[in-house]
């Protein structure tokens, strides 16, 4: 799932249609063509009679040498002919997508196709014969009789235009039901994404709202150790803390924040426990400045520095130290926080509230481009809790690519990177 953060849809990605499928898209709310369709019906019946009143000058009817004067007189023929073929099309288009040949109307359907077609054919062939007779009265095949055209079958050149209009007409219906199909599924897969991504967020806004008492709830205990001991430490934790409230009851605070405020507020937390620990807890933070430009999820370091003092440096004998390390792997970011605690066997490991909460949303940011692990470290004491994501600034768009980390878990030198720099 890629990031909820981002808010642009695939609709605003996807290629914009051409002028023909904007204008065909037009007509599909009518049986009608558009106006680009009325624009090709026109021009290829123009071109079709320019063609046929050429072929009749170079090869006239009944024989005889080739007359270029005849020539206006062909083409006004031939422009009037196919003039009924221009008014003609739109209506053999409307009865192609009024009467389509369905399995459960078949029959009844080619029959009507069938009759239309040969009515049109004779009406087109007697109406271009008695223009003929007028407009050549001396020609030998000026002679305009009706029932000859009929009977002599004359009508069956307009018969076969008329079936090649009408398929094209099924043609034409075809791909108007095809692509009003299309932009249905696409509009209700862009509904769907909308919807699904409304759910991630209010998941992780849930799960974020879920950190907010628990981190109270902790912080506040830690204060109340404080109150009958160090009352000038209370009076400094109260300040730390009402800044830390500030910043995580901010219900506009976006999923992801830069890793340098993120830095910021564990800053804040960490404070708050050094002044509890009465100088007890040493913490050290190593994160280049180069990355802390790089989004992250807001409030996903101060369950791990919990984590690591509630059960680790908090548990030790001695002064508690905490590491916070950073740093940048190829297309990823990869954030640890050490303890010097006593540490735990495979068995023994039971995540809390806290480090539940960082995995769920890190998976509904990232998917499995993300991972948190939690492990003991074989090269020094304590525990080991590693977050790696993919590196993403505010200027970048994420997108998860195709190669998600491993299930099993990050591999052990990555965990032990930063680590093993400072050892």
């Amino acid at each position: 799932m890629p990031p909820a953060s981002l808010s642009t849809t695939e609709r605003e990605h996807a290629p914009a249609p051409t002028t023909l499928e904007r204008s065909m898209t037009e007509s599909s709310t009518s049986n009608w063509p558009s106006r680009l369709e009325w624009t090709l019906i026109i021009g290829a019946w123009t071109t079709v009679a320019l063609f046929t009143a050429v072929n009749s000058v170079l090869a006239p009817r009944g024989g005889g040498s080739v007359e270029w004067s005849r020539f206006p007189m062909e083409l006004g023929r031939e422009l009037f002919e196919y003039a009924f073929w221009i008014l003609l099309t739109p209506l053999v288009f409307w009865l192609a997508r009024t009467l389509p040949l369905e399995r459960a109307r078949v029959v009844r359907n080619v029959v009507i196709h069938a009759v239309v077609a040969v009515g049109v054919a004779i009406l087109v062939d007697v109406s271009d014969a008695l223009l003929h007779s007028l407009l050549f009265p001396d020609a030998p095949a000026a002679a305009f009789n009706v029932m000859r055209i009929i009977t002599g079958l004359w009508f069956v050149n307009e018969l076969v235009v008329y079936i090649v209009v009408l398929a094209a007409g099924f043609a034409r219906d075809y791909y108007l039901q095809k692509k009003e199909r299309q932009e249905e599924a696409e509009r209700l897969q862009a509904r769907t994404r909308k919807l699904e991504k409304q759910l991630a967020e209010a998941q992780l806004d849930a799960l974020r709202m879920q950190l907010n008492p628990h981190f109270l709830f902790n912080t506040l205990h830690a204060v109340s150790t404080l109150v009958g001991r160090d009352p000038q430490g209370v009076r400094r934790m109260i300040a730390r803390l009402s800044e830390l409230l500030r910043r995580v009851l901010d219900e506009d605070v976006p999923q992801e924040i830069p890793l340098a405020e993120e830095l910021d507020v564990l800053r804040d937390y960490l404070e708050i426990q050094q002044i509890r620990f009465q100088g007890e807890l040493e913490v050290s933070m190593d994160v280049p400045e180069a990355i802390q430009d790089a989004r992250v999820p807001y409030l996903i370091l101060q369950p791990l520095a919990e984590n690591a003092i509630k059960h680790g440096a908090g548990q030790v004998r001695g002064t508690g130290r905490i590491e916070i390390n950073g740093r940048r792997d190829e297309d990823y970011l990869v954030l640890t926080v050490w303890d010097n605690g006593p540490g735990f066997e495979g068995a023994d490991y039971a995540p809390g509230t806290g480090l539940q909460n960082v995995r769920a949303r890190l998976k509904g940011l990232y998917g499995d481009e993300a991972q948190l692990d939690v492990r003991p470290v074989e090269r020094r004491p304590g525990v080991l809790a590693a977050i790696r994501l993919p590196y993403h600034t505010g200027a970048d768009l994420y997108a998860p690519s195709a190669e998600a980390v491993s299930e099993d878990g990050m591999p052990e030198e990555v965990l032990l990177a930063s680590v093993a720099e400072r050892d």
